[in-house]
């Protein structure tokens, strides 16, 4: 009775009443081999290794062949450091009777390794015994998003959400899978629906994850509904601020996104950020003055960040300040050596006094360009024969 109902708590995620319940049951039976297992599941739902490990020996004590036990002792060894402990695991796995925890608890231990196609493998087995674990479709998922498989990982979280439908993750996993792809639609419905069960720090997760999809895919009034919803969350939070400031930006009402940039760099007056969004709304305001000196104000924060150093660099080649675009830009490209914009940049301020430097940096734009970079690049190239 007592290892049932630990086992219910288990499931709720009430770890505390669990651990209580099954310690109730052993108070009558210390050799109740089903309390021992609870509670050293519910030790490792927690993280507490220590208790873990106790616990474990308690149950082999008892019951020496316990095929899960063993896998989880040499999991919990193997991660304190024993290589002896993994090759007991990998030997406890590789057994033609092993059953599910010997192989996700190899998977686990391989995946913390950085070996990616070990943990593959050995979760794909878990796969054989348990074609129902959502667990393990998660972490296949998680290793081929790692892998560049972006259409793998979506086939797994997509089967993690299904095998789990009350869980948030597998869902905001498939939306991340979906936005990596492209699929810029399904990620929001996958989001979407992960937003109906996130709380606390999940669901700030979801709505920042679905801020980006929103404003991505050209809807600023979705994209300002999410980030509202993050700043009741955390009222203190500039970048909040700032992000509302993006969205109203974008959906063209520049005196409002001003005001909230503003908030924004009150909060955090070091947001070189926010200095550079500024910016760029006043210049939509044709206030050229004030976008010059946030600017100037941004790349003295961050003088070897490319965005605001290439922002400034813009106007004042617009204004013909041809010699005031280097002293910009030299710090960036010393950083960035291939970052094609400052090359770009930096080939139109020498293009009217010294065609050799034109030329030089024209031809790394087009090397490390793409798109309008390559096209601008290759024209100032063709004028100057080169």
């Amino acid at each position: 009775m007592h290892a049932r109902e630990g086992g219910q708590f288990l499931q709720q995620g009430r770890s505390e009443e669990a651990v209580k319940s099954f310690q109730k049951g052993l108070s009558v039976d210390p050799d109740d081999v089903d309390c021992l297992l609870g509670l050293v599941r519910t030790h490792l739902s927690t993280g507490a290794a220590g208790d873990a490990e106790a616990a474990t020996l308690r149950l082999l004590k008892v019951k020496p062949d316990h095929a899960e036990a063993q896998a989880h002792l040499a999991m919990l060894r193997a991660q304190a450091g024993d290589a002896e402990a993994l090759e007991a695991l990998k030997t406890l796995a590789a057994a033609p009777t092993a059953g599910y925890f010997e192989r996700f608890n190899l998977g686990g231990l391989l995946l913390d390794r950085g070996d990616l196609a070990g943990a593959r493998a050995a979760y794909e087995s878990a796969l054989d015994v348990a074609p129902g674990s959502a667990h393990v479709h998660f972490e296949l998922g998680r290793i081929h998003l790692q892998q560049g498989s972006v259409d793998g990982a979506a086939a797994h979280f997509q089967k993690s959400s299904e095998l789990a439908p009350a869980e948030p993750m597998p869902l905001l996993m498939l939306s991340r899978a979906h936005a990596a792809r492209g699929a810029l639609g399904l990620a929001i419905q996958a989001g979407t629906r992960a937003l109906e069960s996130a709380q606390g720090g999940m669901r700030r997760s979801v709505l920042e994850d679905l801020f980006r999809l929103y404003l991505t895919a050209g809807n600023p009034e979705a994209a300002k509904r999410a980030v509202q919803e993050l700043r009741q969350l955390v009222p203190a939070n500039h970048n909040y601020v700032y992000l509302h400031g993006l969205a109203v930006m974008s959906a063209g009402a520049f005196r409002e996104a001003q005001d909230l940039f503003e908030e924004a760099l009150r909060m955090a007056p070091r947001s070189w950020q926010t200095l550079q969004a500024l910016a760029q709304v006043h210049l939509a305001l044709m206030e050229r003055g004030l976008a010059r000196k946030r600017l100037e104000e941004a790349v003295a924060l961050v003088p070897t960040e490319p965005g605001p150093a290439n922002d400034l660099a813009l106007l004042l080649l617009q204004d013909e300040a041809h010699e005031r675009v280097r002293p910009v830009l030299e710090p960036v490209l010393a950083a960035h050596p291939q970052d094609a914009v400052t090359h770009l940049n930096l080939a139109v301020s020498w293009f009217p006094t010294d065609k050799a430097a034109c030329v030089r940096h024209a031809r790394q734009a087009l090397a490390h360009g793409d798109g309008t970079v390559r096209e601008q690049a290759e024209r100032l190239l063709k004028q100057l024969g080169g």
